[in-house]
């Protein structure tokens, strides 16, 4: 006899927010499609994480912390359904997530919209056929919006901590079409907790190390290594970072001038003018880093 293959697996890393978690797994268990598998897989956290009592939840704990990448592996390790969707343990499904994808189209890899939790508002970006060649053009899809079939299913590359997605999509869409669903499946919680390995710092050196990994992409796409180049601005913008974000936004115009790149470079010019002093914490060797890439 084969052993049982549910329709959906639902992965769920994890890093010590049970009281989020706790919210995350009780979506996935309440919807509209009861054929699934919700695997957590606890990257190692200070504290146990606790799962119900449901034969459709399992828990994985790490031994050690390997980040939000090596967590979703662990989970694909052993995933079993047709299909595998993401949820990250501080976010939420609608109930009817899962159903939406079985009436998505015949693509391996599907796309819902994504709300903000209370707000009622709605993103997605139009997502259809082969898209490798526009995939990073712009914002990509939160994981959690994203489902694939298993077959074609592509692992995370584990030495990034930032820009892992950004990455994993590339790779996903050279070999798979998709297709994208209008109805909110997704929603995101809007919070001030901490991001383990995930934050603004992390997500600028993960995305100079993406145009380093994929450096012939990027060369061919212009408007992919602008927009990167525009997003590596703002994140320095956040941290107070000017002078480092008028060059990055220097970069996305060589590399493709856009009206917006150009308005952001002024606001860089404007912001510099009455800065603070830079940024104590922030990393020497990354701020040198990013100025090197840039010229």
């Amino acid at each position: 006899m084969s052993a049982y293959r549910p329709l959906f697996s639902v992965v769920i890393p994890t890093y010590g927010r049970q009281r989020f978690l706790d919210d995350a797994i009780a979506s996935v268990l309440h919807q509209s499609i009861e054929d699934l598998e919700c695997i957590v897989v606890d990257d190692a956290g200070p504290e146990p994480a606790v799962i119900p009592r449901d034969p459709r939840v399992s828990l994985f704990r790490r031994e050690t912390n390997g980040g939000p990448a090596a967590a979703r592996n662990s989970g694909l390790d052993i995933a079993r359904g047709r299909f595998v969707c993401f949820l990250d343990d501080d976010d939420l499904y609608t109930p009817n997530r899962l159903s939406l994808v079985t009436t998505s189209g015949s693509a391996p890899v599907s796309i819902c919209s994504r709300s903000t939790l209370g707000e009622g508002n709605r993103w997605s970006r139009d997502l259809n056929g082969p898209v490798h060649d526009t995939i990073l053009d712009g914002l990509i899809p939160s994981l959690g919006q994203v489902s694939v079939a298993k077959d074609g299913m592509v692992f995370f590359d584990e030495t990034f901590d930032g820009a892992q997605d950004l990455e994993w999509w590339l790779r996903l869409t050279a070999n798979n079409e998709v297709t994208t669903v209008e109805e909110v499946g997704y929603l995101v919680r809007s919070h001030d907790g901490p991001r383990h390995r995930n934050g603004t710092v992390a997500r600028i050196r993960g995305s100079l190390r993406l145009m380093e990994i994929h450096a012939d992409y990027f060369e061919t796409h212009p408007r992919a290594r602008s927009f990167r180049w525009r997003r590596i601005g703002l994140m320095a913008m956040s941290l107070g970072e000017t002078n480092l974000a008028g060059h990055a936004f220097r970069a996305s115009l060589r590399a493709k001038a856009t009206p917006r790149s150009a308005w952001h470079l002024a606001r860089s010019f404007a912001a510099d003018a009455r800065r603070k002093p830079e940024v104590a914490d922030f990393d020497q060797e990354l701020r040198s880093e990013v100025l090197s890439h840039a010229r």
